[in-house]
């Protein structure tokens, strides 16, 4: 706080005593030493003393360290200002931190506050921590002891129900209105990271949403939006949980828009669980809703609930069902002009095509897609093409191509934050490895990739890489151990109503013989 302040006869026992009165506590401490720009050690004492003494006879059910601090955070929420206090309090809506624009939306909507000179205060006076994010933006937290205390301070107001709805509003509006489609282009990594930085006051919206009628509606249209950031950034579970939540919400339980939307994102999210088994009836209640209903919003969201049922059911090894669902979703999303979603359309005809073994075709689809994902700019829609070319060229046994294809994938994956898909490069490299006879790289990725898969409760790709160990296995002529790996590989699979990949049933195939 002070670069020049140093020890010295005078000041050493001043300083002793204060760390003596705050009982050691780091961040008692901090408070106090953070009026050192103005005040001696004997000056912080002598009030600091005068401000413990005065409040002896209060919390005295508190355990003596707390009464301490607690102590210390009342003197500090003494000296601020008015204007201070009035900001402080109401920054503890914030969890897990917020950016200068979030503080002036939230809290100062009536644009009484100096924002800027309150902020630089509390910062100044260790009640803010400040640090600077990659894109050059300040980003302010409180640590959790003082944000409670703010937050009781806060409720004495009495403004705590009008700043949790500002705050919800605001995240809510950004999320709906500004991440929206843009994680389907170039700007998805960076609206990927904002989400990540702000996922616990988000996680904070979709708790509040959930409270309210009007606020269920908000949340489902935030969830339509964040189930595909969960997804890529390894949340599954947790976005499934959300969904759910909002599925069990009494105003919910009607057929309507926001529940097709809702039971869209809730089915996704089951699917990538590998769980089909629980993902095919939400998406056909969905698909159901949206082709019988005439409003706007359900006939908008009939494309994606087709293109979901359909991805289900690739899955499920229901090829020839997918097919004419994905033709529909397809001819659908070019009439809308919605581009990302005509390459992953383009990308699931493909996955299909290669099931009913129409190699060729599947091969066409897949280039379209990479062709419109170029286009598009966006390193996943690229690498979600290129991946399922080398799903194509190792159903063929081109593992040369294949390589290539996964590569290529992994490189672009490799600095955007993406976890699921992933985990599939990294096995998918592990079948590679092993056709080249590299065996123990090819355990590595196996295992590595399983590691993964668990970490996102993925039960399909815990399957895969359980087939792909007993494989390699098998190859090392460790039979036995083979056999029961590929036997709990299946059990799993089948047990959530999951089908083998056409490249990984090629290789099951042949580990079975």
């Amino acid at each position: 706080v002070h670069p020049n302040f140093s020890l010295t006869k005078d000041n050493a026992s001043s300083v002793a005593e204060i760390c003596l009165r705050l009982d050691g506590l780091p961040l008692a401490l901090e408070l106090a030493a953070a009026r050192i720009k103005l005040l001696q050690p004997q000056a912080i004492l002598t009030r600091l003393d005068d401000k413990l003494k005065l409040l002896t006879g209060g919390a005295r059910d508190l355990p003596t360290r707390h009464q301490t601090l607690r102590n210390t955070l009342e003197w500090s929420y003494d000296l601020l200002n008015q204007d201070e206090k009035i900001l402080y309090a109401r920054l503890s809506v914030f969890v897990g931190g917020f950016t200068f624009e979030a503080a002036e939306a939230v809290c100062n909507p009536d644009g009484k506050l100096d924002i800027l000179e309150s902020l630089t205060s509390l910062v100044n006076n260790s009640l803010l921590r400040q640090e600077v994010t990659a894109d050059g933006e300040p980003r302010f937290g409180m640590l959790e002891t003082i944000r409670s205390y703010a937050l009781e301070r806060l409720a004495e107001r009495g403004e705590m129900n009008a700043l949790q709805e500002q705050h919800a509003v605001y995240y809510g509006n950004k999320v709906i209105d500004q991440v929206g489609f843009n994680l389907y282009n170039a700007q998805a990594t960076a609206w990927l990271t904002w989400l990540e930085q702000e996922h616990d006051n988000i996680r904070a919206t979709l708790a509040w949403s959930i409270t309210t009628d009007q606020g269920v509606q908000r949340g489902a249209l935030m969830v339509n939006v964040l189930f595909w950031f969960w997804y890529r950034r390894g949340y599954t579970i947790e976005g499934a949980m959300w969904a759910d939540r909002l599925l069990a919400a009494p105003s919910m339980q009607a057929p309507s828009p926001a529940r097709v939307m809702v039971m869209f994102a809730s089915g996704s999210s089951a699917m990538w669980k590998g769980e089909q088994d629980i993902a095919l009836p939400k998406v056909t209640e969905g698909l159901a809703i949206a082709q019988k209903a005439e409003s706007v919003e359900s006939i908008a969201a009939l494309p994606f609930m087709l293109m979901g049922s359909a991805v289900v059911l690739i899955n499920m090894g229901r090829d020839s069902e997918a097919q004419p669902m994905l033709v529909q979703a397809l001819a659908l999303f070019k009439q809308y002009q919605i581009d990302p979603f005509i390459a992953i359309t383009l990308v699931h005809l493909g996955n299909a095509e290669l099931g009913l073994g129409h190699i060729e075709q599947a091969r066409a689809y897949h280039e379209e897609a990479l062709v419109k994902a170029r286009a598009i700019n966006d390193n996943w829609l690229m690498s979600f093409a290129l991946n399922n070319l080398g799903e194509v060229a190792r159903t063929q046994g081109q593992f040369d191509a294949a390589r290539k294809y996964y590569e290529e994938c992994e490189s672009l994956l490799r600095a955007t934050g993406d976890r699921g898909d992933v985990a599939r490069f990294v096995h998918n490299l592990g079948y590679i490895a092993q056709h080249e006879e590299e065996f123990e790289l090819a355990e590595v990725q196996f295992r590595k990739s399983l590691k993964m898969f668990r970490r996102l409760g993925n039960r399909r790709g815990i399957s895969e890489c359980l087939a792909g160990l007993a494989g390699l296995k098998a190859q090392q002529g460790q039979t036995v151990w083979g056999a029961t790996l590929l036997s709990a590989a299946e059990s799993l699979l089948k047990a959530t109503g999951n089908a083998w990949w056409p490249a990984d049933r090629v290789e099951v195939e042949r580990n079975l013989v």
